[in-house]
């Protein structure tokens, strides 16, 4: 497991044996996991919205090409 990001917003966590990565928008308590091909275009994705130096406003548009995919629950334990 490797942590990719993480603010107030927003965790992403990579899961590299696994060839995926899990999203999930702690404002509106849904998550995402996601695989393959989808999963490395959101990799690169969210690695040029992080280098842009834009803060959290580029990852924020980032993530709302993908946000109709955040529709399972998130619940922490």
């Amino acid at each position: 497991m490797h942590v990719m990001y993480n603010d107030e917003g927003l965790y992403v966590v990579e899961y590299p044996g696994h060839d995926a990565i899990e999203v999930i928008d702690k404002r509106l308590g849904r998550g995402m996991v996601i695989r393959s091909e989808a999963a490395l275009r959101f990799r690169m994705e969210l690695g040029r919205a992080v280098e842009s130096g834009d803060g959290g406003e580029a990852v924020d548009d980032c993530l709302d090409h993908y946000g109709g995919l955040l529709n399972q629950p998130a619940i922490y334990h």
